[in-house]
């Protein structure tokens, strides 16, 4: 049984499934069930993207809506010889808490049809498991400390990304002690300030050199680095490719 998911990243997409009409908008997804007829219902009114992964499930059961816990979630406990059993209740059409985070698991998915590595089904299939585990939190419980902590964080450092990063400034802006920060973001994120500067920042940077023709040294000043040398290092280090080569890659789909 093949499964469609639709993320929205910008505007709004109108998908029907059989009678059922959705208005998944930016920061939204809907899960669309095999062997129901689907069609989009409306054209898009605005300039939209969206990410559209297909996946398979052995079993499962469309169920109406109901207040679960995580203890509904365990079927079987573990034991010596045995690991623990889950069931996921994921709801169909919903919005997403952690954009940051789920956008980097599905964009990390679907960079990695780009490479063929010997390892690139295997981690697809984590950072899948990954992000089906981050919709069925979102789905259980009341945002925590720490993730609001985080949420204000990446407030600030998508509204600041372009200036030097200074830990300092973001404790101060917070009023939270950096270390505190960090230990939010490394549970709620997992990573720390520093390493979702870099995420935005490259990910900023990722859609200029897809859009724009502007060089290297140029972009790599507009999204915050001052030394054009070392975002290209570091961006060969999380992508695994250089900017060029990005671009060409991104030219070539």
């Amino acid at each position: 049984m093949v499964f469609d998911l639709l993320y929205v990243k910008k505007g709004c997409l109108y998908m029907a499934e059989e009678e059922t009409f959705f208005e998944v908008r930016a920061g939204e997804y809907v899960i669309l069930v095999p062997g129901r007829e689907h069609y989009g219902n409306r054209e898009c009114a605005e300039d939209t993207s969206f990410i559209w992964l297909h996946f398979t499930i052995g079993q499962y059961q469309l169920v109406e809506k109901e207040e679960v816990s995580w203890h509904d979630l365990i079927q079987r406990e573990a034991t010596y010889v045995e690991a623990a059993q889950y069931v996921f209740y994921v709801p169909q059409h919903g919005n997403v808490k952690q954009r940051e985070r789920i956008e980097q698991l599905l964009e990390h998915i679907v960079d990695l049809n780009e490479y063929s590595a010997p390892d690139s089904p295997l981690k697809q299939q984590l950072y899948f498991s990954e992000f089906l585990l981050q919709l069925q939190k979102q789905a259980l419980h009341i945002p925590t400390a720490s993730e609001n902590v985080s949420a204000e964080a990446v407030r600030y450092i998508q509204e600041h990304y372009r200036e030097p990063f200074d830990m300092k400034m973001l404790a101060q802006a917070l009023r939270f002690h950096p270390d505190y920060i960090t230990r939010c973001m490394q549970k709620t994120l997992g990573m720390s300030a520093i390493q979702y500067v870099h995420y935005y920042r490259l990910a900023k940077a990722k859609k200029r050199l897809a859009e724009t023709n502007d060089t290297v040294d140029a972009i790599a000043k507009q999204v915050g680095f001052e030394d054009g040398a070392y975002f290209s290092r570091l961006f060969k280090k999380i992508e695994g490719i250089t900017p060029t080569e990005y671009r060409r890659t991104v030219h070539r789909t």
